[in-house]
């Protein structure tokens, strides 16, 4: 990956139309913004997400953005038009400081998925005995119905593959 997501966003981001486009995608079909741009970070370096990748990329941010980002940008948005009984200008100092930690959120969850993306690239290039077993878990849990059930995350099969198949096995495997 050639630059770091987050400036690579911030660049995407300042682009002609691309935050009217991102923001109604994000507020009238619920799609997270950062994987939006994280697609498309990734595509530009020439790396294909795949259906696991974007489960992982999903199951990472939900929990984040549901406790973190998400109460944070619902009150910088209130700040707009606070109570008429409230200063003026504490209210719009507040809704800045407020501003910069929701964007500070946005970073550390870029980060997350800036790392997903090195570990995808990492595993694409060959694919080994983890990586099969990870794709075929996730068919049957998609199958079986448990992706649907609450608290499910494909990161369980991650941590499930690195404790079944440990590194010996799966050099074994790969040959």
């Amino acid at each position: 990956m050639p630059s770091s997501f987050w400036d690579w966003s911030l660049r995407a981001y300042s682009r002609p139309g691309a935050s009217e486009s991102l923001l109604k995608l994000q507020d009238e079909f619920g799609l997270n913004v950062n994987i939006l741009l994280w697609c498309c970070w990734c595509a530009q370096a020439g790396a294909a997400i795949p259906e696991l990748g974007l489960r992982k990329a999903q199951d990472l941010v939900a929990s984040w953005s549901h406790e973190v980002t998400e109460p944070l940008r619902a009150a910088r948005r209130a700040l707009k038009a606070p109570p008429k009984q409230a200063d003026a200008a504490g209210a719009e100092a507040l809704r800045a400081s407020v501003k910069r930690v929701e964007l500070d959120a946005e970073k550390l969850e870029q980060a997350m998925l800036e790392n997903l993306a090195r570990d995808l690239t990492k595993n694409s290039e060959a694919p080994d005995a983890a990586s099969v077993a990870r794709r075929s878990l996730a068919r049957y849990a998609d199958i079986s119905g448990a992706a649907r059930k609450k608290g499910f995350s494909t990161l369980l099969l991650d941590d499930l593959v690195r404790v079944v198949i440990p590194d010996a096995l799966m050099e074994a495997l790969s040959r």
